[in-house]
């Protein structure tokens, strides 16, 4: 197997990707997923290759996984699966959205892999498409916040059944006060029925329009209630060394205080609260649980 980085070829997906983003143009959304698009195929350096490299050789020695079979799961317009592919990986790329899907097939084909790595799922269906024990790693990246209780009440003893070896999930964390995906601060700490109401109110400039039914899809949680998710269908927590997770701790720093920094003269002043992260520690949360973005590893219990 072949673990080298290479740039991925990405002029026609651009193209298309871009065509189909217009008429999000001026939104916070359109500029987000435009640089997110930018940086996943190498346009611009932010490590995604790197980092996809270094997290799944360790996924593989630390765990001891025999084979390379990857289920990118809610994979979107597929540039980290085809990077996996690129990689050498057997991966395959699995999501709700017909559209994503479409630029997820040009972007393989640019890059010598068949459009039949990626597969829409049927939303009637509470069954994945792939056999007991079939796959070594699952990864789920900026997905969880996407399924709301009831579809994880299936989904989660779905992967348990498929996956032979780990369950990687990356998702943005509950205490980060800005949202990804509006730009808004203070949404990810509210309820879920006043972030949707609050986000009407706002501008067209900070409206949400990504999902299926450009609804508001974003279920945020704590890292508690993510690892309770996962528990209570069979699985038990790990997590990836910190020279493996995404985004680095020096370009995301550990939550430890919540406020903003602004510049008075010739000063930078922060206005703010600190978080009692001492404290919380000695009371059970792991360090982990203060990054803004969680890496979490599940393994299913008995496919370790």
């Amino acid at each position: 197997m072949t673990h080298s980085i290479q740039p991925l070829r990405a002029e026609r997906f651009l193209l298309c990707a871009l065509e189909y983003m217009e008429p999000f143009r001026g939104t916070y959304i359109y500029n987000a997923i435009v640089r997110d698009y930018r940086e996943k195929t190498d346009q611009e350096d932010a490590g995604y290759g790197q980092w996809l490299k270094q997290l799944l050789e360790f996924l593989q020695i630390n765990y001891n996984l025999k084979g390379s079979r990857i289920l990118d799961l809610g994979c979107g317009t597929g540039e980290l699966t085809v990077r996996m592919r690129c990689l050498g990986y057997g991966a395959y790329g699995l999501d709700v959205h017909e559209k994503h899907l479409r630029l997820a097939k040009i972007l393989a084909m640019e890059n010598g892999s068949s459009e039949e790595m990626f597969i829409l799922n049927d939303l009637n269906s509470n069954k994945l498409p792939f056999a007991d024990t079939e796959l070594d790693i699952i990864t789920m990246f900026s997905v969880l916040e996407h399924l709301d209780d009831s579809t994880l009440n299936w989904l989660l003893p779905e992967l348990k059944r498929i996956c032979r070896g780990v369950v990687y999930v990356l998702v943005p964390n509950r205490l980060k006060p800005v949202d990804d995906h509006t730009g808004l601060r203070f949404v990810p700490w509210m309820p879920r029925w006043l972030a949707a109401g609050y986000l009407k109110i706002r501008s067209k400039k900070h409206g949400y329009f990504i999902s299926q039914g450009g609804d508001w899809d974003v279920y945020y949680r704590s890292f508690f209630r993510i690892v309770s998710l996962f528990r209570r269908h069979g699985f038990v927590l790990d997590f990836p060394s910190d020279e493996v997770i995404y985004p680095p701790l020096d370009k995301a720093p550990p939550i430890t205080r919540i406020g903003k920094h602004l510049k008075i003269g010739s000063r930078n002043i922060f206005i703010g609260i600190p978080l009692p992260w001492r404290t919380m520690m000695r009371l059970g949360y792991p360090k982990q649980a203060f990054y803004p973005y969680l890496n979490l590893i599940f393994i299913p219990q008995g496919g370790r």
